[in-house]
């Protein structure tokens, strides 16, 4: 007897972004787009590792509880991503908002409240500096989310709208409450 047919293969994959092959800008920002990647098993882990502070651990569960609102978000609106992410073959999931943006402009958000607040970097002199690149990965990796096809331009707003609301909500709980 012969089996049924299987149902097309769907990947786990936190790392697997697509650019068009020799397009170095594609390339680049397909590098920029792992970010948050690199901040969570990079930054906050080592993190947890060596310093143990409350405020490190807030963050990042900041971060948790802000990746599972914009999950959520994402499956009741249910909005498509643009057509150019099916020719990437890796776009089985709802585009609004975007969970890229929404983080980035979370860490950016509750990294700069942070800095000009004198908590856990009370001793950092020039805090337009400091807080530069954060935002400038926010912004990027925002550009690379419509650049490379995954997103459309109302999808990465909509993600960094959230994100910055929610980084400033859950730093005046973790900080005031």
């Amino acid at each position: 007897m012969p089996l049924p047919p299987l149902p097309p293969l769907k990947a786990v994959t936190v790392t697997h972004v697509r650019y068009h092959r020799g397009d170095r800008l594609g390339h680049f920002l397909a590098w920029i787009s792992l970010v948050p990647v690199f901040i969570s098993l990079g930054g906050f882990v080592s993190h947890f590792i060596f310093r143990r502070e409350l405020q490190g651990i807030f963050f990042f569960l900041g971060l948790l509880v802000s990746q599972f609102i914009s999950e959520n978000i994402k499956a009741w609106v249910q909005q498509a991503r643009p057509e150019t992410c099916a020719l990437l073959e890796m776009c089985d999931s709802h585009g609004w908002p975007s969970s890229h943006s929404s983080y980035m402009f979370f860490f950016a958000t509750y990294y700069t409240l942070l800095i000009y607040r004198g908590i856990g970097l009370a001793d950092t002199k020039n805090k337009p500096l400091a807080c530069f690149l954060p935002w400038f990965l926010a912004v990027l990796t925002m550009y690379s989310r419509v650049y490379l096809g995954y997103h459309t331009v109302g999808q990465v707003f909509a993600g960094a709208t959230l994100g910055s609301v929610i980084g400033w909500a859950w730093f005046w709980l973790v900080n005031t409450v």
